[in-house]
């Protein structure tokens, strides 16, 4: 029986929620605030998630971010009580920002409370979210049995050359032990390689364990690989299992690792070389089966030379390198991308967007792309909610698509000033910064640095 976690701090929508939910014949837990759900979700391990985004204690993106965290695959479905039409533009606006950003952390859905068709929309919602989550094993052994580059990567959107290249390099590891390093610019798509070299392996049925090295701090991200012991520092309060044993049997994803210190590049080598993890303030040996996948934006064979990582696990790691390209060397597959974005995004506004005209696939076309096709992905959400109809055209792509942001026509003063913007926007915030430049926050660091602008 699937289960399903309500988040709400408000007692008459918990009960709506409980009573209109509970008729699917789900398994409900509840939590009134964000301590309370991370506690539930720990604990309860459901298939979906609905969460307000206003609760009195943690902020409701902060949460998706900690659940996303715990289960990247778990879908988080965002409420909110401001919604279009309700107490003015100012509303308005905030609720379009906010399914922006919700989307953008990796919500499934953005549900506007209370509204005539909030409960069907959740309902409906709900159900497609559980219904895709249980598929997604019985698909992946269906594209292995199939057998046909096309299915079996059917999460990734191109045709071009450059990704013809892709899937017939990376068909051909799926079902060996090999470790993958996954090169490619921020925005590619390193994480939809990962998952298809995963679910297409014979370790599809375990766990794929996701971890990005550039999030998190020295002293938790080794916590965090290889677990910690009772009293290990201040703050852990029990034995806790790290990465690489919860993906015993299955495989591990290590985003960014070029940004891992070296001292954690040494542990690491040794989890490679010798099969087993120690935990932070432990002795015990523990022995772990982990396919290890990396993936970097950074040219490690440059940072070995600069003694900035380690040449014997960039050996280790560099077994079957795939190269992903950077979106304006496969421009080709962009009306394919965008129409994907488009039939993903347009449930955020309510409403079908089905085309974008030439001349904004023109300009799309045009480009330069420097966040690739994650920046892409942002672009056509705000498209999609800047339509007046059921086409997007070029005048609801941003000025900067367009060629209208500034006089200076050079690509590091067009990228500098787009930085320097999101930075004033997002004065305390990188992850939000980030998130508007379509980029990564290790990205934006390493970008902002080289335009000597001031980070936060």
């Amino acid at each position: 029986m699937p289960r399903v976690l309500i988040v709400d701090d408000e007692p008459a929508i918990l009960t709506l929620l409980q009573y209109q939910i509970g008729k699917l014949g789900y398994e409900l837990v509840t939590a009134a605030n964000g301590a309370e759900a991370l506690a539930a979700f720990t604990a309860q391990r459901p298939d979906a998630v609905l969460l307000d985004v206003n609760l009195p204690d943690l902020d409701g993106l902060t949460v998706l971010d900690r659940l996303k965290q715990a289960d990247a695959d778990v879908p988080v479905l965002m409420m909110t009580a401001a919604y279009l039409g309700g107490r003015g533009v100012a509303d308005g606006m905030h609720s379009v920002q906010m399914a922006v950003k919700a989307m953008t952390h990796g919500a499934y859905d953005y549900l506007l409370k209370p509204s005539d068709e909030f409960v069907d929309k959740v309902r409906l919602s709900l159900q497609n979210a559980i219904r895709e989550r249980q598929e997604r094993p019985a698909a992946a052994a269906l594209r292995a049995e199939l057998g046909k580059v096309e299915a079996r990567f059917s999460q990734i959107v191109g045709d071009s050359g450059p990704m013809r290249e892709v899937y017939r390099t990376t068909e051909k590891v799926v079902n060996t032990a090999a470790t993958v390093l996954i090169l490619g610019e921020s925005g590619t798509g390193k994480e939809l390689v990962a998952r298809a070299v995963h679910y297409n392996s014979p370790r599809r049925e375990r766990e794929l364990v996701i971890l990005n090295c550039a999030a998190i701090t020295e002293t938790l991200l080794e916590s965090e690989l290889f677990g910690h012991e009772k009293g290990a520092f201040t703050g852990a309060v029990a034995r806790k299992p790290g990465k690489f044993e919860q993906a015993h049997g299955g495989s591990i994803f290590l985003d960014e690792i070029g940004d891992m210190p070296l001292t954690t590049q040494a542990k690491v080598l040794r989890v490679l070389q010798e099969g087993e993890v120690v935990r932070v303030g432990g002795t015990e040996r523990i022995a772990v089966d982990v396919r290890v996948i990396a993936a970097t934006h950074r040219d490690l064979e440059q940072m070995v030379r600069d003694g900035e990582f380690r040449e014997d696990l960039f050996y280790r790691l560099n077994v079957y390198p795939i190269a992903l390209p950077a979106l304006r060397q496969r421009v080709d597959d962009i009306p394919l991308l965008a129409a994907h974005f488009l039939r993903k995004h347009s449930r955020v506004v309510g409403r079908e967007i089905t085309e974008i005209d030439d001349e904004a696939l023109a300009v799309l076309r045009r480009y330069h792309w420097p966040g690739n096709v994650r920046e892409l992905e942002n672009v056509l959400l705000r498209a999609t909610i800047l339509a007046d109809g059921a086409t997007v055209r070029a005048a609801d792509l941003p000025p900067a698509v367009r060629g209208e942001t500034s006089t200076e026509t050079s690509l590091a003063a067009l990228e500098r000033r787009a930085i320097r913007d999101a930075l004033r926007l997002h004065p305390h915030n990188l992850a939000a910064a980030a998130a508007r430049l379509g980029i990564a926050v290790a990205d934006l660091q390493q970008r902002a640095l080289a335009h000597q602008l001031k980070l936060p």
